[in-house]
């Protein structure tokens, strides 16, 4: 069922409500107040003679009661009877009258009765000293054949309203609806290959403006994410196709003659080096891919400064080999949420790279601690740095210095970086004044190191 048509289903519903509802209302009000006005003028009418009938003697009481019963203001049908000591001295007017039920009882007050038919107000009083009773009513049938005439008209006019109120309802939810039209036949109409498209600005900013507003926000960044898309997978190829050239390069001439055992070797070596790049480069790419699947890293406490101690034990061999001093400050109390070999990884990538980009003699530092609240893992070197004009692409996809000189696939710090985003982090690179380069990452601290702190 179409949007229109449940819009339009729920106003019948809700119409149709209040339509019965106030219907039923009206009708039983205008009966109400039909019969409580009958009655109060029979109830009147009838307190009002009664004090002179009980003074008066009885052809003067018979006389006044014909008189009113010649009164035909109250209704058709008027019939009145006096009943003195249980019998009925007088029976006057139309005799088609119904008269109500037995009679009335002693020492009751006055009151109205109904007949079949009928409506009659009952007033006691004394009559030539004896307990009477004055009975005058009217014939009701033509009021409730009026309230029962009200109600088939409304019977009638009810259904036609709601005809009228669901057709208008249905024509204003498709008025409301065309802009909704409009859109979906515009978001149709962009095909694949038109990135740059974009919806019409709506003429109001209404709740359909904004969602258009907010439909073009995603398609830019759905352009964005689809240009960078092309290019890392370009940029892949690159990097894919080169050792793969220079592999196969080096076997088409290793067999292009007969060699020697040196040479042999000497062209498997440059072989195996081209294939464990392209090995590191793989596990860069499915890293990457894996990070894009799973936006969030599993929660699971991870203590930062304990990695980090147990980290700079495992690589000092690495920087004492290259005569590099490894300097490790790890506080207590640092800890996070998140995977700890997701984490592991980057501050191992962060430490490769130093000892790789750290001459002889030069100094390396990582440091954990906790800053305004947050985690802050640093990892600094006295190497040559990074560009100024370079500092903003170091973890883009594939960026290798120039400066720096140093060969690997370039995804490592773009695989850092997808790990310390899905942490919801931040990292950042920036040159030392003292030369050389920093590399921080900011985390949220755990829940409970943040209580303890």
């Amino acid at each position: 069922m179409s949007i229109r048509a449940r819009l339009t289903l729920y106003w019948a519903i809700v119409t149709a409500a209040i339509l019965l509802g106030a219907g039923a209302l009206t009708l039983a009000l205008f009966a109400r107040g039909a019969w409580l006005a009958l009655d109060e003028a029979l109830l009147e009418e009838a307190d009002t003679i009664a004090p002179a009938i009980a003074r008066a003697t009885q052809p003067a009481a018979i006389a006044l009661l014909r008189h009113l019963v010649a009164e035909k203001d109250l209704g058709p049908g008027r019939r009145v009877r006096l009943i003195v000591g249980g019998r009925v001295l007088l029976d006057a007017g139309d005799r088609a009258t119904a008269l109500p039920p037995g009679l009335p009882a002693p020492g009751a007050a006055g009151r109205v009765v109904s007949g079949r038919g009928s409506r009659f107000a009952e007033v006691p009083l004394r009559f030539a000293g004896e307990a009477a009773w004055l009975q005058d009513g009217v014939d009701s049938r033509p009021l409730g054949y009026t309230v029962a005439r009200l109600g088939r008209t409304m019977m009638l006019l009810l259904p036609a309203i709601l005809a009228l109120s669901v057709a208008g309802g249905y024509g204003l939810a498709g008025l409301a609806l065309r802009p909704i039209a409009a859109t979906a036949a515009a978001l149709a109409r962009i095909g694949p290959g038109d990135r740059g498209s974009r919806l019409p600005p709506a003429p109001v900013r209404d709740e359909v403006g904004r969602l258009v507003g907010e439909i073009n926000d995603l398609l830019g960044r759905l352009e964005r994410a689809s240009v960078a898309q092309q290019r890392f997978v370009a940029e892949a190829a690159h990097e894919l196709r080169t050792p793969l050239t220079v592999l196969r390069s080096g076997l088409e001439v290793s067999l292009q003659r007969p060699r020697s055992a040196a040479e042999s070797r000497a062209a498997l070596v440059a072989a195996l080096a081209e294939v464990e790049r392209l090995c590191a480069i793989a596990e860069d790419l499915l890293a990457l891919a894996r990070l894009e699947a799973v936006k969030e890293a599993a929660a699971e406490p991870v203590d930062l400064g304990a990695l980090v101690g147990a980290l700079g034990a495992r690589v000092a061999p690495l920087a004492a080999a290259k005569d590099q001093r490894l300097t490790v400050r790890a506080a207590a109390g640092v800890v996070v949420s998140g995977n700890r070999s997701d984490l592991q990884r980057v501050m191992l990538n962060l430490l490769d790279n130093a000892i790789k980009f750290t001459g002889a003699g030069g100094a390396i530092e990582i440091a954990a601690a906790v800053a305004d609240g947050w985690a802050l893992v640093t990892v600094s070197d006295d190497g040559p740095g990074i560009p100024a004009e370079e500092v903003e692409r170091v973890f883009d996809p594939f960026y290798r210095s120039r400066r720096a000189g140093a060969g690997g696939g370039g995804l490592g710090l773009a695989v850092c970086r997808e790990i310390v985003a899905a942490h919801r982090g931040e990292i950042s690179a920036a040159n030392r004044p003292g030369g050389g380069c920093a590399i921080a990452l900011r985390l949220p601290l755990a829940a409970v190191s943040a209580a303890a702190s």
